[in-house]
């Protein structure tokens, strides 16, 4: 089986010819890298983010353009992330929120505990997604991403499997509010998927058939989005001395 939503012909999804280029996938991991570490952002956590991005600009083309929205909001490097222990749930948070930094921490805290962990403020959790599928694969249980209204309510949720699959809008019907004051957020729990209700928009078998394929053909990237980010990772570089 194919990824449903990415896996089509690249001259049938992809923007015109004028309006692209084609580039390596290392080459997207690594400027994504470089750029996260001038913006501040420890090497560790700037090389897990990478491959996030480069994840997502490989099967939903919005990697890139999560990364620039991330580097937008860094007015200086990243602080260290809290963890609060609530009555119901673990909650992380950091300044400036960011799902793609902020995100695998959340995951990983999720995976290795019986109890939820909540991302206060954070309802676009597509990163962290991308994130738990890698994660999670292999690892048994599926994992629940729940989008939380500014009541607290689970308004609709993702879900990644152990097999390495994703499934978009599934219903979290059976999920009450979490206890607490917690209002909009996402909140992240590992608990079994009852019914596959849809089917996944991505899975293990496709996606690897996705990136063999980038790899010997390359990624495209719309060219002024990748101009953007080609320049924030040049400030990685250390200049040159002069000469006398």
């Amino acid at each position: 089986m194919t990824d449903m939503l990415t896996h089509e012909r690249e001259h049938d999804t992809a923007p015109p010819a004028g309006n692209r280029i084609r580039l390596a996938v290392r080459e997207v991991r690594e400027t994504a890298f470089r750029a996260l570490y001038a913006a501040g952002v420890a090497p560790g956590e700037a090389g897990g983010a990478a491959d996030v991005v480069t994840a997502m600009q490989l099967h939903a083309r919005n990697g890139i353009d999560t990364l620039l929205d991330t580097i937008a909001d860094l007015d200086s490097p990243p602080a260290d992330a809290t963890l609060t222990r609530g009555p119901g749930v673990d909650i992380v948070e950091r300044s400036p929120r960011s799902a793609l930094l902020t995100g695998p921490l959340a995951v990983d805290l999720a995976l290795t505990q019986s109890r939820p962990v909540l991302l206060p403020r954070i309802v676009d959790h597509d990163a962290v997604a991308w994130y738990a599928l890698h994660t999670a694969s292999g690892s048994g249980a599926p994992l629940w991403l729940i989008t939380l209204d500014d009541g607290g309510r689970p308004a609709h949720a993702t879900v990644v499997t152990g097999a390495g699959e994703m499934y978009r809008n599934v219903s979290p019907a059976a999920f009450g509010p979490i206890d607490g004051e917690c209002g909009a957020g996402t909140l992240l729990r590992a608990a079994p998927l009852a019914a596959h209700t849809t089917r996944p928009v991505h899975t293990a078998a496709g996606r690897e058939t996705r990136y063999r394929h980038a790899v010997s053909y390359g990624v495209f990237v719309d060219a002024a989005t990748w101009s953007r980010a080609y320049a924030l990772g040049r400030r990685f570089l250390v200049p040159e001395a002069p000469r006398d």
